[in-house]
């Protein structure tokens, strides 16, 4: 099976926003690991260096709220997967239902109906872990590299490059075409 699998794209419509609700909160939680990073470093430094709580006691405060700003972002995430999972059942299992109902009832006789009763329930069932997990972490391991590099660059532009020029030689990167062709990679039309 391809990572993105063009049929459940296309049946999927109903998911699109909450997927796209998903893959913002994700990203906006990759910002706020990289400020918690950010405001951690500063709080160790200064304690390092023995500075007073007093003085580093809005940074802790900072700390805090972002620390709370990605609970919020992870939860809401979590909800939006889940409803667009539960969005992409109800539309398949609406198709699923109106394709056996022109069918009809002598079809069904001919053939076992506890089939598709089980593609019905766990089968539709199944798609969850897709749609609430794979797809929205798909996009995220494709975007989140390019986040941190851009945040590596303004913080000391030397590791950036260096991030950036050795970033091809690491054995999966970039996918190859081949790989492109055949589904793998995180690649547009893949």
């Amino acid at each position: 099976m391809k990572p993105l699998d063009p049929r459940l794209l296309r049946y999927s419509a109903a998911a699109r926003g909450y997927l796209a609700v998903t893959i913002g909160l994700g990203l906006a939680a990759t910002g706020l690991i990289l400020v918690q990073a950010s405001l951690l470093a500063h709080v160790l430094a200064g304690a390092a260096t023995g500075t007073g709580v007093a003085v580093l006691a809005g940074s802790l405060g900072a700390l805090l709220a972002v620390l709370l700003a990605r609970a919020a972002a992870s939860y809401g995430g979590e909800t939006a997967a889940l409803r667009a999972a539960a969005a992409v059942k109800s539309q398949l299992r609406g198709r699923l239902t109106d394709h056996v109902l022109r069918l009809g009832p002598s079809w069904l006789a001919r053939h076992r109906s506890g089939e598709v009763t089980t593609l019905a329930t766990r089968g539709l069932d199944g798609l969850d872990a897709y749609f609430a997990r794979y797809l929205p972490q798909l996009v995220l391991a494709c975007l989140v590299p390019f986040a941190v590099l851009i945040r590596v660059g303004l913080a000391d532009w030397l590791s950036g490059l260096i991030i950036a020029l050795t970033l091809p030689l690491m054995p999966s990167w970039p996918p190859r075409w081949s790989r492109w062709r055949s589904g793998f990679g995180c690649w547009p039309g893949t």
